[in-house]
């Protein structure tokens, strides 16, 4: 697969854009072969043989670039200047035969998220965004949806896998459930790059890791959205207590959760 990147793109994009892409057809090329062997990971969800290859594929990609390396299998130090990577995000979704997982790269510039790639394998769509340059699906140009109606509008959910942060999702979501019409997929990186394409108007995240945001929050802020935590402030590259939005709901969505954050 062959996409021509906007106008002005960096070689980091272009870097990142073959790294996903060189991940996702392995990914693919596994999701409709035999099923995967799965482990879990001390209390952090599942891991598959899929999910170690891909890593390793993005691995080989970024080799030659300077920049470190966050990644969800491997680890990493998080500081400086570096790839943020998760994958296979929804990996619980591909080992069960669910299109609904995507591989995920960001990268991390002087403090601040300047780039985001998302490849849904299944589907063969190919979401990026870089500062300045909007976002984009297989070269189309994306725009958050305008929605501002609270009935109306589409609300997905994530949570941690610590007893807190699920506690919290289930109070979010029936707030939400009175309201608008909350989904959980089960990838942050699809959900995200959904709230992008307007197919979705915001993302509430109550304890997820950096590596499954970092990409969207940056395709969502390109496409026009708004990013901040629970409190209204923007995100301050640690809190995940977060929200996503087209910024028409924003506000709607901090009355409904803002109490719920530490701290409050």
């Amino acid at each position: 697969m062959t996409v021509p990147l906007p106008a002005g793109s960096s070689d980091d994009l272009q870097l990142a854009v073959k790294a996903a892409l060189t991940a996702g057809e392995l990914i693919r090329e596994r999701f409709h072969a035999q099923p995967s062997t799965i482990q879990l990971k001390d209390g952090k969800g599942e891991v598959t043989e899929t999910d170690l290859a891909a890593e390793a594929a993005i691995f080989e990609v970024l080799s030659g670039s300077s920049h470190g390396v966050l990644s969800e299998e491997a680890g990493g130090d998080p500081v400086g200047d570096l790839w943020i990577i998760d994958p296979v995000d929804g990996t619980t979704n591909f080992s069960r035969r669910l299109p609904l997982c995507a591989v995920s790269i960001g990268l991390r510039l002087g403090g601040q998220l300047s780039l985001g790639v998302i490849y849904h394998p299944v589907t063969e769509e190919l979401y990026l965004a870089e500062r300045g340059l909007g976002a984009w699906r297989n070269q189309q140009r994306l725009h958050v949806a305008a929605t501002a109606d609270p009935s109306l509008a589409v609300i997905y959910l994530t949570h941690g896998y610590a007893a807190e942060h699920r506690t919290r999702y289930g109070e979010a979501l029936s707030r939400f459930a009175a309201t608008s019409y909350p989904r959980t997929f089960g990838s942050t990186a699809v959900e995200l790059s959904f709230v992008a394409a307007g197919s979705g108007d915001a993302w509430v995240c109550s304890g997820d890791e950096l590596w499954d945001f970092a990409a969207g929050m940056v395709l969502v802020e390109e496409a026009g959205g708004r990013v901040s935590d629970w409190h209204g402030r923007d995100w301050d590259g640690e809190s995940t207590y977060t929200i996503v939005s087209n910024g028409a709901i924003h506000e709607f969505l901090l009355d409904t959760v803002r109490d719920l954050q530490p701290g409050s």
